[in-house]
Order: C-alpha cells, then structure tokens, then sequence
C-alpha cells in the first residue's frame, strides 16, 4: 500500500475511490461532469479506509474549453468495514452547487489477495431544487499479479426518471510511487465514458492525479489532490 492509512483490500489499492461518485450525480444533475465514485478513477472498487482512517480531497472536472466543477470530499472510516464520505460541489459554469453523502460496506472481512466485494449508497442534493438523487452500487475487486480489476453494477434514481441501470469496469497496475489506469462506464440512457489516467503518491499520505476521457465526442479532463490520514 502506498499510504500509512491505506484503503483495504491491500497492496492493490490506496487511493479513495468514493469521492467520484459524486461525478455520476453531479452529471445527472446537469452540471456538465462525466459519470460515477475515486480519484481518479470513476469505477469504486471493494475497499475501504482502515479504522480511524480517511483522507481528503479536492479537485477539478470539466470538459475542455469549460470552467468546470470543483469538488471537495471528505471520508471517514468511524468501523472497521464501513466507510463514510460527503461533497461540496460547485459548478462554475451553471453555479449550481452540490452535496451529499455516501456509505459503504465490506460484505466480509478484507483479502489482500483474491476477490472482494462491498457495496455502497448515496444521495447527493442540488441546491434550490426538492429532489435527491439516489445511487446504489455493487462493487467488486480481484487483485492478480498484474493489477487489479474492478466491475461496478447499480441503480441510479434522478429526480425527473425512475431507477437507471449503471456499469463500470476498470483495470489498473502500480508502477512504483504512480499508479496508471483504463476504464469505462455508463449508465441507460446515455453514451459511455472512455477514460484514464494516473496517480502520483509524491509524499506520505499526499497524493496528485489526473485523468482525460471522451464521452459522446467530448473530451473530459480532470486533477486533483488528496490528503490521508
């Protein structure tokens, strides 16, 4: 693991994965972000802090040639298992503003090597408006010798439709301090997203990222940066 509060499963992940899934929301919402839960990967995948651990993160997303969103997410992990996170989001473009909170659970007790599963619920709020918008995960995770691969499968329920199906699929290997990924994701009713991108633990408990993706002949850029502890 690459941070003294790493997320469980083990040495294949240390880098949060619940904060992107405000994106998904946010982009439901109209606020010009890509679909859905960590920095930078969109996909989650089965792990969560240790106990008493967490970390916080900020960063920007947007499509290119736009001013964007800007994002700040804490998480907290009060049980060994059980992961709680919230957002503040802005959109600089739309100036709406954004919040909410998620939870997520292991369903059994974390494997370093192997498969692991969790899932996870989330409702984020637009403000002005009197509709929430509601996410439910299921979340997967192998480590192999050559990385790790994640598949997510849920339900997204906005205000103005009923529940929508939603995908994710993500690979990603750790080359020494950066760690590099590829995946796509989606939801019914609109076109996938293709992204990747990479991470850089430049100091202990810091982090920076950043990812580029296309969705529908759009170009998604993002950057970050993340405190743990």
């Amino acid at each position: 693991m690459r941070s003294s509060h790493p997320r469980l499963p083990g040495p294949t992940r240390t880098g949060p994965r619940q904060a992107r899934w405000w994106s998904t929301a946010a982009a439901a919402l109209a606020i010009s972000l890509p679909a859905e839960a960590g920095r930078p990967l969109s996909v989650d995948d089965a792990g969560v802090a240790e106990t008493a651990g967490g970390q916080l993160e900020a960063w920007w997303e947007g499509t290119r040639g736009a001013r964007g969103s800007a994002y700040l997410a804490p998480a907290y992990a009060p049980w060994q298992g059980i992961e709680l996170g919230g957002v503040l989001a802005r959109d600089r473009d739309g100036h709406a503003t954004l919040h909410g909170l998620q939870a997520k659970w292991l369903w059994s007790p974390s494997r370093d090597e192997g498969c692991n599963a969790a899932s996870s619920f989330g409702a984020v709020h637009t403000r002005h408006t009197a509709h929430n918008t509601l996410a439910l995960t299921l979340i997967g995770t192998c480590a192999t010798p050559w990385g790790a691969l994640h598949a997510n499968l849920g339900a997204l329920r906005m205000p103005e439709r009923h529940w929508a199906p939603a995908w994710g699929f993500a690979v990603e290997r750790t080359l020494g301090p950066v760690t590099v990924h590829a995946e796509a994701f989606g939801q019914r009713g609109s076109a996938p997203t293709f992204q990747t991108g990479a991470r850089w633990e430049w100091a202990p408990q810091w982090q920076i990222d950043g990812s580029i993706g296309r969705q529908s002949g759009r170009t998604l850029l993002s950057a970050g940066i993340r405190r743990g502890f």
